[in-house]
């Protein structure tokens, strides 16, 4: 069924960038890709969708785009300005974007050879290569997937993130797997 090969190229093609976008933007997820709608200059200002009920800075993020993941980012660039990417143009809420990429990789998945490719592996992958390929201290692999340290919540109180360690360590991780 032509149909039926077409949307799963579509998935194919949506799973793979999406994929790239969250491993080049410190492992964003897919929900916060789905409702990203701020931007100043090269860098994604967005508060994660997940832990920002629970948080005093609301899980601010600021995520600078990496060049090579320029051609992705305008490929789902929004027209309408509404939000950062078309996502929600095509899937009516984040589940459905979430399950579609999720579809995506497993099929390809299935061609690599890899068991359950899952969009969280592209978060995973970040923080794995960060520390033991390119040396990134692990704090800042901490701070850059955005996770609260219990034992720092007072002194967090007093520091106002500006994010440039979390972004010149995306950068090397980049630099590290795409760069040959």
């Amino acid at each position: 069924d032509m149909k039926k090969g077409y949307k799963a190229t579509c998935r194919y093609n949506l799973a793979k960038d999406c994929f790239i976008l969250s491993f080049c933007l410190m492992g964003i997820n897919s929900a916060d890709l789905y409702n990203a709608t701020e931007m100043k200059g090269n860098t994604i200002i967005y508060c994660r969708t997940k832990t920002k009920a629970r948080r005093l800075d609301k899980a601010k993020m600021m995520v600078d785009i990496p060049k090579i993941i320029q051609p992705i980012i305008d490929k789902y660039r929004d027209k309408t300005g509404r939000r950062l990417f078309n996502f929600y143009q095509y899937y009516c809420d984040e589940k459905g974007f979430n399950k579609a990429i999720n579809y995506g990789l497993k099929e390809i998945g299935s061609i690599l050879g890899v068991d359950d490719l899952e969009y969280y592996a592209a978060r995973h992958s970040w923080a794995t290569i960060a520390l033991n390929k390119v040396g990134i201290d692990k704090y800042i692999v901490h701070a850059a997937l955005n996770h609260i340290d219990d034992s720092m919540k007072v002194t967090d109180i007093y520091i106002e993130r500006d994010f440039v360690n979390e972004n010149k360590a995306n950068a090397k991780v980049v630099k590290y797997v795409f760069s040959k």
